[in-house]
């Protein structure tokens, strides 16, 4: 069964106006929607995830990580968070940094 933006408008809050085609597929700066249509994705992600789609070195750290520790938020740490953090602050201004998903966690840790 085929899954259409009619069905989105269907179950989905319309706080966001997605695209009316809904890609399945994407490599670099291209997506493909359910047809095989090829589009220029100029958005190429949001906020940290803005490399493209399928980038080989961010495909194999996600492997990489996902064999050893999924997602553990805010309430533990992990090394690989304590170690880009120690290269942020070794590279730039920061003495501690907090790591965030959202611009409202942002703007909570800024107040």
């Amino acid at each position: 069964m085929t899954t259409t933006r009619a069905d989105f408008d269907k179950v989905m809050v319309p706080n966001y106006a997605p695209a009316g085609f809904i890609p399945v597929r994407g490599h670099g700066s291209r997506l493909w929607d359910q047809s095989g249509r090829e589009y220029v994705d100029f958005a190429g992600g949001i906020a940290v995830s803005a490399v493209g789609h399928t980038h080989p070195a961010v495909v194999a750290a996600l492997k990489n990580q996902a064999d050893k520790l999924w997602h553990v938020a805010n309430v533990m740490t992990n090394e690989p968070a304590i170690r880009l953090a120690q290269k942020l602050i070794e590279h730039t201004f920061a003495e501690r940094v907090f790591f965030a998903n959202s611009g409202a966690e942002a703007n909570e840790a800024a107040l």
